[in-house]
Parts: C-alpha cells; structure tokens; sequence
C-alpha cells in the first residue's frame, strides 16, 4: 500500500485570508483597531483602578453630574458647565450613556474605542485613492496599531474624536475632488462643514486650522470650478460664523494671536514636563510696573476667572501665579515667532529615547515612540518628494500637518500635551509614509507618474 501524503494547507489559507484583507482594507482596518482598543479598554478596567490618565476623570464626572441633572452653571466655579460646552460634541455621548446605563467607566471607554477604529478605517479610505490596496491597508493599520493612538483612545479621551472628525474631512474632499456632478460636490462641502463644527465642539483652534486646510482642497477638481468656488467659500464664511469664530473664523484668529505666549506659559505653569515658557514669578505689584512700562496703562491681575476659564491676551499681561506672585507674559508676535524652531522641535521630535529615565513609565515609552514618529516623518518626506509634481493631490492633509505642527510650536508649553496633541496628524503621516513606503518598494525611479505605483487621483477614481 502507497504511503498517504498529507498536504499542509496553513499557507494557502493564510494566503487567502492575507488577499480578503487587502481587498476590504477599510474594514480590515476598523476590526483590528476596534478589536486592539476594546481589549485595551476592558483591560485597564481589570488591572488598574481609578483613571489611568487624570483628564478622565473630569469627563467622567461632568457626564455624571450631567446625566444626573446636576451640573449648574456654578460648577468648578464656572469651569465645569464651561469645560462641558466647549467639549460638548464629546460630552454629549458620554452624558446619554450614563443616563441609559448608569454611571460606568468601561461604558464611557466604548465612546472613543469607536472613534478610534473609525480614524483608522477613514485613512484607508483616503489612502485608497493614491495607494495600492496593500498600501493603503497598511497605513490604516499603523492608525489602528500604532501605541499612542491605542491608549489615547482606549480611555475616556476627547481624541479619538478629534482624529476621527479630521480624517472625516480628508475623506469628504478627497470625494469632492473626484465629484463630476454639482449636487455631490455640494454635499461634499455641506458635510465637511458639519464635521468641522463637531471639531469646533471638541476643540476649537484645531477646527479652525482644520477650515483653512480645507478650503483649498475644495477648489480642486477636474471641472465644475464655479461650484466648487462658491461651496468652498460658502464654509469659509459660514460654518465659523455659524459657531462665534466670526466669518472665515477672522475673530477667533486675532483673539488667539494676542495670546499665544499667555497659553505657553498656562500650559507650563505645573507641568511636569514643561517647556519653561515661564519667566520667574515676582510681585503682582512689580509685575503691573512693568507692564504700565511697555504699555503705558496700568494692568490689573485677574484672579481664579482668568486662569480657569480664558487665558489673558494683550502685548503684555501679567498670570497669577500659585504663590500669590504672578508671571510677566509677553504676548507680541515676533517673540512667539521666536520660539518657532525650538518649539517644533519639542512638539514634534521630543522626547528623544535617551533624554528620558525608565523610572518615568509615560515619557519612557514615548521616547521610544520618537523612533517611530521619525521613521514617520522620513517616509512621508520621501513620499512627498516623489510626488512633488502632484502634491496639489493631497491638499487637505499636507496643509493640516503643517498647520498642526506649526500652531503647536507657538503653543503648547509642556511635553504631555504637545505628544498627545501630535496624534491629530498621525492619520495624515500614516498615508503618506505608506505612500513613501510603497514607493521604496515598487523600485520607482524619476518622476512619479512613470511609475504604476504612484497614480493620480483621477485615475484612482476610475479604477474605484
């Protein structure tokens, strides 16, 4: 009798189940985020008690007083209802949970799990366009896998949220771009602006970089321009409008500019990891001298108001301090543009593994995350290189990283907020390093459109 030979058929079942990824990349992509998230979430639940990042905890009990019919507006002293309305895209999810369900941590946590594997799926969408279906998967898999992107959203944080409604936009004008018809191209708009006020709601002055990204990212397409001119202008001018930014989001814009070095230092003033925006404190007295100097008016010091609820603008102000001292600001614009190149490099590089101690678990890890956002940064450039000659392509998310990172630079005063707040562009970085990746890989030499790998979006469409 013949011997029987048994056929190991594990490869072409792997290899089966590696092409219905690829060919449902969108998908795939939201599984595995939500799948990842849902098992951080449940496990931090199981092996850590009470928040695990201490901003949980003011959402967790702003939608519990909420949801209890509790919150007044004397709250926090006005911080609260405050915090509530200005976050309230995100506060209003969480309030109707709890009153649905009760008060549950874990319950609060599926709000962002979803969010954060919708991110994911939505940059495969946008990726879709100008990459390969393999490609395109794999920069929603570094969205859904990547660390930072995982626990920000597997706790009860706005984030996810934010990233979301922005690869929401990505994904409404790279349709646009594609859109022979008017209605469609409306429509395109008409959602862009309703996701830009949800962001508005989550946090404003990342809308309102957002809106000028956006807007000329509407006026391109193959044809159609008088349509696309007056559904871009039409966001301009009224969705900011429609919120309290002013037309074209002018009124938020000036009142932020005469208060960028108020926020550097709010944002330093306690931080552990701060960016020493902060000049020495001395006497409330001495600081009001010192202003009247370079004013000419006289400067009185707002107490508590002013440090919870808005941050002081003008060419010179002065902070209270905690010590009963207060902080001489300087506001002026070219001393915010001064701190441009060493704030980029602190908001967008920092920390670098070897200036961090492995006794500090949090900046440990995103020390080693840099490599990561680094190896990010070289193949997005890469990629952008590549396609310099088409670039106008990739409007929306070209504009937002740098819009986002150059805003950041001018803002953020400690290493907390500047590496969380680094995750908005990660889904954009995740598009074009796969992008640059792809390039690498197809063997591309000279010019993009040489190269089957690198294709316009107009033939993407068509192949879609």
């Amino acid at each position: 009798m013949e011997a029987e030979v048994e056929v190991d058929e594990s490869p072409g079942r792997a290899r089966r189940a590696v092409r219905s990824m690829v060919s449902r990349p969108a998908l795939t992509s939201f599984l595995v985020a939500f799948v990842v998230r849902f098992v951080a979430a449940a496990a931090i639940n199981l092996l850590h008690n009470g928040v695990l990042i201490p901003d949980e905890g003011q959402y967790l009990i702003l939608a519990l007083f909420a949801s209890e019919g509790e919150l007044t507006p004397g709250f926090w002293s006005g911080y609260g209802q405050a915090l509530f309305d200005s976050t309230r895209a995100f506060m209003w999810p969480l309030t109707a949970l709890f009153w649905l369900f009760g008060p549950s941590r874990f319950i609060a946590q599926l709000v962002p799990v979803l969010f954060g594997a919708v991110t994911a799926a939505a940059t495969t969408v946008v990726a879709r366009r100008f990459l390969r279906p393999e490609y395109a998967l794999i920069a929603g898999l570094i969205v859904a896998l990547f660390p930072s992107q995982v626990l920000w959203s597997s706790v009860v944080l706005r984030e996810s949220l934010i990233w979301a409604g922005l690869a929401g936009i990505a994904v409404a004008a790279g349709y646009s771009q594609r859109q022979l018809s008017g209605v469609r191209i409306v429509w395109s708009a008409v959602t862009a602006g309703v996701l830009f006020v949800a962001i508005v709601w989550l946090r404003d002055h990342t809308a309102f970089l957002a809106l000028w990204c956006l807007f000329p990212a509407l006026l391109i397409g193959p044809n159609r321009r008088l349509v696309r001119a007056v559904s871009a202008v039409g966001v301009l001018v009224l969705a900011p409008w429609l919120v309290g930014m002013g037309p074209a989001g002018v009124t938020f814009a000036e009142d932020a500019l005469t208060r960028l070095g108020s926020t550097r230092c709010y944002l330093s003033m306690t931080a552990d990891s701060s960016f020493g925006d902060c000049q020495d404190e001395m006497m409330l007295s001495d600081c009001s001298i010192r202003v009247e100097e370079e004013t000419g008016e006289w400067h009185d010091i707002s107490r508590a108001a002013g440090r919870l609820l808005e941050r002081q603008s003008g060419d010179w102000v002065c902070i209270p301090g905690y010590s009963g001292g207060a902080w001489l600001i300087d506001n002026t614009l070219g001393t915010s543009l001064g701190v441009l190149p060493r704030g980029l490099f602190n908001t967008m590089i920092r920390p670098l593994p070897w200036e961090v101690q492995s006794s500090n678990s949090d900046q440990f890890f995103a020390g080693l995350e840099s490599v990561l956002w680094v190896t990010l940064y070289t193949l997005s450039g890469l990629y952008l290189w590549r396609l310099r000659g088409r670039i106008w392509q990739l409007a929306f998310p070209v504009m937002l990283v740098a819009a986002i990172s150059l805003s950041g630079a001018l803002t953020h005063g400690n290493l907390g907020t500047a590496f969380r707040h680094r995750g908005q562009v990660l889904f954009a970085l995740a598009m074009l390093a796969s992008g640059g990746l792809q390039s690498l890989t197809a063997g591309c030499e000279g010019r993009p459109d040489s190269c089957e790998a690198l294709k316009s979006v107009g033939e993407s469409a068509e192949e879609n």
